[in-house]
Formats: C-alpha cells, sequence, structure tokens
C-alpha cells in the first residue's frame, strides 16, 4: 500500500529558556485567572504568606512585569505548570492576530479561532468570513509542541446592523468590533449588565441564521458543497498558514521546525485488513454464499441478504390533488426503472429486480388531501375510515411532498412528521418523496435513477429486509449504540439506544428518552444484556456511546450487570463523535488531487484515542468520486474493568468493529464515515421527540425511521 499521511499540524520548538510569569492575587487591569487546578509547588511558595486553598483564582499578567509582585520560572516539566503555559500561548495567539485588526472569539471547545474576511463572497447583505481555529498540544505525535490548525468554516455578518432590524427575537450573535456575542444572553449577572448596556447597537451586526434572514428579506442560497472537502481544507490551512502564519512576526511567537505541515509519524499508523468489512448478500441458486465489498456494486448483481418477512407487499400514495396526474409518473419509475440514453448504462431496472422482491398498488387505501398547508385533519379523517389487512400484507405509504426540507415554513417541513406518526400508529411505514426534485424537475434521468436505488434500499430495509450483513462474524459481542439529537428550536437533547445482537449488524431494538433520564437509559441497556445472555454467551460487551461516558451514567449498568452475575463479562466504552473530526485531520499526498487516506486507515491521537477513516476507498477497487470524501471520525476508548486493555489486540479489534458497523448504514448505498450504531440512535432521536404520543412499542424493532 502506497501512502503519504500528512496531518494539520505545525511543530514549534520548546523555548530556549522559559518565560517568567507575574502573579497577583487581585484581579488588575490586564491580569488573567488561572484556575487553582494549576496552583503547582512553586505557586504556592510563592505565597508564603497566603493560604491558597480556598481560592478558586489567583491571576497573571504573564511576562508583563508587576512591580513587587512574585514571579516564577515555569516549569515546562510539571504538568500544572505546562498548562499555565499553553494558556500563555494562547494569550499570544489571541492578542497578536487583535493586532493585525481580525475578529478572535473562542471556539466551540475554548480554543483561539480567528476570522479572515473574505475578498470574493460578499453581498450588499452581508461579508462572508473564513474562520480557523488553533489548538496547541505538546508532544502527542511527536516530540515538540504542537499546533494544530483547523477551518472551522464560514460565517456571514450581516451589513444592517442590530438598530436597523425590527425582528430582534430572531437574532442569535452579533458581531461587535473584534469579538462576538450572543445577543439573546441571559443578563443574570452584573458583568453582562454593564456589557450589555455598553452595546452601540448601530455597531453591531448579526450573523446570519436562517429565521434572521428570511425576515430581513436576505436571498437564501441552497449551502454549497464541494465535491472534495479534503482538497478544499487542505487548501484552505495551506494558504491561511502561508500567509499568516510562515512570517518572521508570527514565528518570533512561535518558531516553526519548518514551514509546512507534518508528516504523520509512521509508528502512529495501521490499517484495518479490508476483507474484515465484506458484506454478505442474498445465496446464489446453488445455495453458495456470495460477498462484495462495495454495496453499490454488489446490489447491481447481487440480492439482498434477507428479504422483508412478509410475501405481500402493497404501496400506497397520500397526495395533494394537483398531483394525482404525478404517480403514475413516479410509481411507474420506481417499479420499471428510468429511461435513460444508450450512451448510459441503466443501473436500476425497479424496485423488485432491485431488491427482489414483488410490490403492488393498493389503489383502495390511496389517500388524497385539498388543503396543501394543512392536510392532516383530511389524512386522519380518510385513514379512520380505511381498513388494513395487515395479518397478510405489508405495507408502505408514500407521502408527495410539496415541501422540500429546506421550505421556510417549520409548520411546513413539520406535516411529513405528523404524517410519519399516523401511519406508524398504523404499524405502516412511510416513505417522504420530494414533489418537484423527485416528479416534476427530473433534470437528469441518469443521476435520477440512483436517487430511486437509494429509496428502495430504505423501503426494503423498513419493511423488514436486510440488504446485507457483515460476512465476518468471528466474535460473539453485544454491541449497544446510543446516540443523541439536539433540538436546535426547543435546545432539548434526547437520547436513543438502538441494540445489534453479536457482530453481524443485524438490528435488534430501540428506545428514547430525554438527557436527563440516565436509570432508564441505563435500564435499556440491562434489558438487552440480559435478553441477549439468555439467548448466547458473550465474550464481551461494547457500547458506543455519543460523548464520554460519565460516572453517573455507567454506575447504574454496573449495578445490573451485578445482579445478572455478569461482573466479571469485561464491558468496553467507545466514545464515537456523531461528527466528523474537522479539527484534527490527516490526509494522503499520493492520493493524485484526491487526498483522502484509504478506509480502515487509522491514527493512534494518545492514549486510547484514535482517528479513523471509514470511507469508499479501498485498494483493490476503483474509487469514485461519488462515492464521497467523509472526513475521519475521533474514537477514544475507556472500561471499568482493570486489566480490560492487557491484550494488545483488543484496541484493534474494537476498531475493526466501528469499521465494520459504518458499513451498515440502509438509508443509501453511499460509505458512511459515523457506524449505525450511532447514527442509527441519532435519528431516531431526531424524529421521536417531535411526535405526540411517542414511538409506539411495536415499532422499537423497525427501521421505520429510515
Amino acid at each position: 500500500m502506497q501512502e503519504h499521511l500528512k496531518t494539520n499540524i505545525l511543530n514549534f520548538k520548546w523555548p530556549s529558556s522559559t518565560p517568567t510569569i507575574y502573579l497577583s492575587l487581585e484581579d488588575i487591569e490586564e491580569s488573567h485567572p488561572i484556575h487553582w487546578s494549576k496552583f503547582s509547588k512553586q505557586i504556592k511558595k510563592a505565597f508564603p504568606d497566603t493560604d491558597l486553598s480556598g481560592l478558586e483564582h489567583i491571576y497573571t499578567t504573564f511576562t508583563q512585569e508587576i512591580p513587587n509582585a512574585p514571579s516564577i520560572k515555569i516549569d515546562l516539566t510539571k504538568g500544572k505548570e505546562l498548562r499555565i503555559y499553553k494558556q500563555f500561548l494562547k494569550h499570544q495567539l489571541k492578542t497578536y492576530f487583535l493586532e493585525k485588526g481580525y475578529i478572535v472569539v473562542k471556539n466551540f471547545v475554548r480554543d483561539v479561532q480567528v476570522w479572515i474576511p473574505s475578498k470574493k463572497g460578499n453581498t450588499a447583505d452581508y461579508n462572508l468570513f473564513y474562520k480557523f481555529s488553533f489548538k496547541i498540544q505538546f508532544a502527542k505525535l511527536t516530540d515538540l509542541p504542537e499546533l494544530i490548525v483547523s477551518y472551522d468554516g464560514t460565517s456571514k455578518v450581516l451589513t444592517k446592523s442590530v438598530q436597523d432590524i425590527e425582528e430582534t427575537e430572531l437574532i442569535k450573535r452579533c458581531v461587535y468590533g473584534q469579538k462576538t456575542f450572543n445577543y439573546q444572553m441571559d443578563l443574570d449577572t452584573e458583568d453582562k449588565e454593564d456589557f450589555y448596556n455598553s452595546i452601540d447597537f448601530s455597531q453591531a451586526f448579526p450573523i446570519f441564521n436562517l429565521k434572521l434572514a428570511r425576515a430581513v428579506n436576505i436571498p437564501i442560497e441552497e449551502p454549497e458543497r464541494p465535491k472534495n472537502k479534503y482538497q478544499k481544507y487542505v487548501t484552505l490551512i495551506s494558504n491561511f498558514a502561508e500567509k499568516y502564519l510562515f512570517t518572521e512576526e508570527f514565528k518570533a511567537l512561535f518558531p516553526f521546525k519548518q514551514d509546512a505541515f507534518i508528516d504523520v509519524p509512521g509508528n502512529r499508523i495501521n490499517h484495518i485488513n479490508p476483507n474484515l468489512g465484506l458484506l454478505e448478500f442474498g445465496k446464489d441458486q446453488y445455495g453458495n454464499k456470495k460477498t462484495h465489498l462495495v454495496p453499490k456494486k454488489a446490489m447491481n448483481i447481487l440480492s439482498p441478504y434477507r428479504r422483508p418477512n412478509n410475501q405481500n407487499i402493497k404501496f400506497f400514495f397520500i397526495y395533494h390533488t394537483s398531483h394525482k396526474e404525478a404517480i403514475k409518473s413516479f410509481y411507474g419509475n420506481l417499479k420499471n426503472g428510468v429511461d435513460v440514453t444508450d450512451t448510459k448504462k441503466k443501473y436500476f431496472h425497479g424496485i423488485e429486480s432491485y431488491v427482489n422482491i414483488k410490490v403492488a398498488t393498493s389503489k383502495e387505501h390511496f389517500i388524497e388531501f385539498t388543503n396543501e398547508n394543512d392536510p392532516i385533519p383530511e389524512i386522519i379523517e380518510k385513514l379512520e375510515s380505511l381498513t388494513f389487512d395487515h395479518d397478510n400484507i405489508k405495507y408502505a405509504a408514500f407521502y408527495l411532498s410539496p415541501f422540500d426540507k429546506f421550505t421556510p415554513d417549520p409548520d411546513d417541513r413539520e406535516i411529513y412528521i405528523r404524517i410519519k406518526e399516523l401511519f406508524l400508529n398504523e404499524r405502516i411505514v412511510t416513505q417522504v418523496v420530494d414533489y418537484e426534485k423527485m416528479v416534476v424537475n427530473i433534470e437528469n434521468q441518469y443521476n435520477f435513477q440512483f436517487s430511486l436505488q437509494n429509496m428502495a434500499l430504505a423501503i426494503h430495509a423498513k419493511l423488514g429486509g436486510a440488504p446485507w450483513k457483515l460476512a465476518v462474524t468471528d466474535k460473539k459481542e453485544l454491541v449497544i449504540g446510543v446516540g443523541a439529537f439536539t433540538n436546535q428550536d426547543h435546545k432539548h437533547r434526547y437520547v436513543a439506544s438502538a441494540f445489534s445482537f453479536q457482530n453481524n449488524g443485524i438490528f435488534n431494538k430501540f428506545d428514547c428518552f430525554s438527557k436527563n433520564e440516565t436509570d432508564l437509559l441505563a435500564g435499556s441497556i440491562i434489558t438487552a444484556i440480559r435478553k441477549f445472555f439468555t439467548q448466547s454467551e458473550a465474550d464481551k460487551i461494547v457500547i458506543h456511546f455519543y460523548k464520554e461516558m460519565s460516572k453517573r451514567e455507567m454506575q447504574p449498568i454496573l449495578e445490573g450487570m451485578h445482579k445478572l452475575n455478569l461482573e466479571n463479562k469485561p464491558i468496553y466504552i467507545l466514545n464515537i463523535n456523531k461528527t466528523e473530526s474537522k479539527d484534527i485531520i490527516a490526509y494522503d499526498t499520493d492520493f493524485e488531487n484526491n487526498l483522502m487516506p484509504y478506509s480502515g486507515t487509522f491514527v493512534r491521537l494518545g492514549e486510547r484515542k484514535f482517528l479513523l477513516f471509514n470511507n469508499g476507498r479501498f485498494e483493490e477497487e476503483r474509487f469514485f468520486d461519488s462515492d464521497g470524501f467523509p472526513f475521519p471520525i475521533k474514537v477514544s476508548m475507556s472500561s471499568p474493568n482493570e486489566d480490560a486493555f492487557e491484550d494488545d489486540n483488543i484496541i484493534t479489534e474494537l476498531l475493526t468493529q466501528v469499521f465494520q458497523f459504518s458499513r451498515l448504514y440502509w438509508k443509501s448505498l453511499r460509505q458512511q464515515n459515523v457506524p449505525i450504531t450511532i447514527k442509527y440512535p441519532e435519528m431516531v432521536a431526531q424524529i421521536a421527540p417531535r411526535f405526540n404520543n411517542g414511538v409506539p412499542e411495536d415499532a422499537k424493532d423497525t427501521l421505520w425511521f429510515l
């Protein structure tokens, strides 16, 4: 395997002489707080007549001398003082860019973020800024200090000030001078009140958000999605470093070992055997197992692993009166495939051929409505008059939606959620069809067939089929996934747990809770463990968690294990960020201009912390740009069992499991970077809280949410 991995880290040299910093017990002008957790022995000795144990903070002006004040020379071999040195470096970064006139803020993980004004992309309504963040760490990948330079996307700052906007309730964050602030902040401290009262509204400019933009009549453009995120990311950070960091002035603060991003050390790189990602599909006519590495290719030549467990499948449609004639053309494309030109290959020959099932329409169940903006009362009335033969027939309802996901009215976006709940209560799965995109404005018949492939795949899974499963399932393991979603409108987090038995990836059951229902979440996990062990034996229990699992979240699980006499079974907790890693990445300069590392590549970032690449690039398979360029995910591991990691192979096994479960997504043929153990629970947690009466109990073992 030929590769050359680089990462977005710049090495800089340890100081030839460590800085002397000046200390104060008082919060004096231009001082910065030092938290009590950084009080080293040297700091305590600097205040011989003061007991620091009762103080939350002391203060420092860093290298700016305070007359008659105690000082210390930072010892970089001591962890607490190394943290103070990091604080000093962050202060230097912030000061440097502020003095250059740029906006400087803290990002969501409190790293220094610099906003660089764009020369392009500005309009009369807003100015565009590119955001770059800095993270400082010491000898994590190398033996030197490391400056991680990351690209955080863009922000649009309105040219209209707060003073000129009437709908202030829609304003979220604003730019004010060289900083940003939350316009809706709680005025619960004197400092916040003083700041709020000092704001000149004519000089405070809101940051773009959709609701505000619609209110002040700013045209909404569909967000640009670069074909290759690696190319854009690496180009931007490289240009930023060249222009702003590789200068003599900046290097006086951060003396780089070389003016280039570093190579990933070879001893930090490893690869998961691609064959462990093999997928099993349906058997051939002779009963032979059929496997393939790439679902997109396999589904064109192989049958799904398992059909839905009902031979009789019927579709019906929910539609507006004006869309009645469109049903025939859409269903014709779904049933028989689309017409493509002679020069292009036809890959989708209809849903029956593609997912190996028989389907028919159930015209007596078609539901037509007249009120486009409030169809629910009509749908309920007609639904109540219908009867369904659930004993013999499996139904799926297609809703032809007049609204796409970017529609400005939130009530219009909620219609499908209400329809999904109504029919789920009737034990019927639903599939939304964007009328404009999939019926009217089919710009390219050749590309349209791939949308129909994905729809057929999802319907097959919603009806209870299994398009494919993992082919390699040597280990007997119970894998539990816990994901979450925060509703941005209500600022409430919901958590869902999804279960998959053993390591074949076949979904079993899920449940849904609010964030604070820790005991209920633990109870559902214990229920899954109990059920599994009554049927089989497991070598270990693995929990994929969307964040670091706290002791409070772990304790009831351990207590439940003890009651089941399973306290000796090892438990592994894998913290898997549901969002792809952007703060630290790696890229392969040997992959021509594409830069994405091979799927299954992992990089050790620290003690049981890894960067894992899940994508469609394999050494023996041709890669297509249409397979996408997902960024890596970060995975960290822990266990309540002291000897859990004594076997060095266990780490590779656990990463392999994450790699495998990222290949079981049945909503799309495109390879995902996040495993379904996190992805599926997040999807449930996104939808279920919007239901009026929660998820029906008999729907918790189906994939209706795809």
